[in-house]
Order: structure tokens, then C-alpha cells, then sequence
């Protein structure tokens, strides 16, 4: 691997960007779809879209479809679970709040690495482990208070399945990775959770839409776009620690943007309410995370 740090940190600031602005735009975008038809038209937008990208540098993109591996099918159902449910955990709550409870994801694919794969668990990260698991108690403890007990753990419920989910994804994704080229793999995920999901979709959302609505639904598929082209370069550049590390870091920006937009465009977006118990259980809990996955 050729390291340049300055690139490579660059495609990583704008993965965890895009990623940090998604649960906001994908909120908005629930004021006019159904989350089943978010979900797919970002499959559905980004499959065509990936596999043009593909013929055009002539990658042969339909090998993968003609016969297509068990565990990529797996993986694009698992990815199709992950996008709803984290939706569903964003229309239960906030933007932020599934931002920051997501974070359980890594922490678990680490658990699980060293379960499955017989990966290393040092010392520092166990205790990283720990005050995640402080930071995530504070944050839910002072968010349940805010939403409600039984509405906030039915949210909670919803992001945790998700986070289930995109480890099951990682863990095929991983399974196959020394056999097909990464871009092919999306390929086949998203086209296998365009399937799954079309017949979840609410054609009557796609009815009387006006502009700017079509115009934040292609968004949201560009972002899936993006967010994984910058993320597979971002590789190239640097070290996967570190590049963890930084998309870790994109609650921070969820926390940043949904506390500046209602003073900015008010009525866009419902203002979150999260105490000083809150703030500090997200700071904590992140901070925990970043421990747990950054093992040198």
C-alpha cells in the first residue's frame, strides 16, 4: 500500500461527511416516502448506476451476476435489513440518536473477529470496551428520559438489529474478499437488496413528487455511491486504523449539523433535545469506540 496520508484522509473526512449527513437527509426524505421506498430506490439508484461505472472501464460487471456466490446473495440481504431498520430506528427517534447507537456495529465485528477469526483483543481495547459500554448507558439513560421509555427502546431496538445486520454483511463481504474485486461484490449486494425489497415498496410514494423531493431521493442514492468509492480509496492510502478511526467519528457530525440546521432553515427538521448527560455519553461512548477498533 502507497501511503498518503493528506489523499487518504481526504476520501475518509468525505466518507464520514456523507455518512454523517445521511440519517438527516433520510429523515426529511420520511416527511414524503415511506421508509421501505428510501430504502429501495437507493439500491435501485445505485446498482445501474455502479454497473454502467463498471462496463464503461470494461470489469465484465455481469461475471458476478451470472453466477453469483451463496454468501454475496447473504450479504446483500443482510445490507437490505441493516438500511431499513436503521431507518426505521431514525423515523422512531432522531438522527442523532441512531447515529450514536449504531456505534455498537464496530464494537461487535470486533467482538466477533476475535470469536470467528481468532483476532487479537489487547488489553487497551477491553478497556475501551468498557467505556463504551459507560458512554452508551449515560447516552440512552438521558435520551429515554427525552423520548420515553418504551418509544426510545423500540428505537434503540431498531438501530441495534441494524448494527446485527451490517456485521453479518462485513463478515460475507470478508468471506469473499480475496476471491472477487470489491466493486463487483457491491454489484451483486445491491442488486440483491433492489430484489428483496421491491415488493415492500409504496409505488403511490413516487406519485405527484416535486422537485426537490426527486432531487433528495437521487441524493441518497448517490450517497451510497460515494461514500463506498471514497472508502475504497481511502483504503489505498492509509492504514485501516486509522481510517476506522475518522468514520468513527461521523456521529459528530450528525450531533453538529442537526444542532445548527433548525437555527438555519427552521422547520426542516425536528429540534433534537439532548442534555448535558447525553452529550457526554456520546463523547464517551465514541471515545470508547475508537479504542476498541484501533488496535495498534
Amino acid at each position: 500500500m502507497k501511503t498518503d496520508y493528506a489523499r487518504g484522509l481526504t476520501y475518509a473526512m468525505i466518507t464520514a461527511t456523507l455518512w454523517g449527513v445521511l440519517p438527516i437527509l433520510m429523515k426529511i426524505a420520511l416527511e414524503e416516502f415511506s421508509g421501505s421506498s428510501i430504502v429501495w430506490f437507493r439500491f435501485a439508484f445505485a446498482f445501474p448506476a455502479l454497473y454502467l461505472f463498471l462496463k464503461i472501464r470494461k470489469k465484465q460487471p455481469e461475471s458476478i451476476l451470472v453466477s453469483p456466490p451463496g454468501f454475496g446473495v447473504l450479504a446483500g440481504l443482510f445490507l437490505a435489513g441493516n438500511y431499513y431498520y436503521f431507518l426505521r430506528g431514525i423515523e422512531t427517534s432522531s438522527p442523532s440518536n441512531a447515529g450514536i447507537l449504531i456505534q455498537t456495529a464496530p464494537v461487535l465485528l470486533v467482538i466477533l473477529g476475535v470469536v470467528l477469526f481468532k483476532e487479537t483483543f489487547n488489553r487497551k481495547q477491553g478497556i475501551g470496551l468498557a467505556i463504551a459500554v459507560v458512554g452508551f448507558v449515560l447516552f440512552f439513560r438521558d435520551q429515554s428520559r427525552q423520548w420515553g421509555g418504551e418509544v426510545y427502546t423500540e428505537a434503540t431496538l431498531y438501530v441495534q438489529a441494524a448494527g446485527l445486520l451490517w456485521v453479518g454483511y462485513v463478515v460475507f463481504q470478508k468471506k469473499l474478499a480475496a476471491q472477487y474485486e470489491a466493486q463487483h461484490l457491491n454489484l451483486l449486494v445491491y442488486g440483491t437488496a433492489a430484489v428483496v425489497l421491491t415488493p415492500a415498496v409504496i409505488w403511490a410514494d413516487f406519485n405527484n413528487t416535486n422537485f426537490g423531493s426527486w432531487v433528495l431521493m437521487v441524493f441518497l442514492g448517490i450517497n451510497t455511491l460515494l461514500a463506498y468509492g471514497c472508502l475504497a480509496e481511502a483504503i489505498n492510502y492509509i492504514p485501516l486504523w486509522l481510517l476506522s478511526v475518522v468514520i468513527t467519528l461521523n456521529p459528530f457530525i450528525t450531533l453538529t449539523v442537526m444542532q445548527i440546521l433548525p437555527v438555519v432553515a427552521p422547520g426542516l427538521v425536528t429540534p433534537e433535545v439532548i442534555g448535558l448527560w447525553g452529550f457526554i455519553g456520546a463523547c464517551t461512548a465514541i471515545a470508547g469506540v475508537v479504542m476498541v477498533i484501533r488496535k495498534d
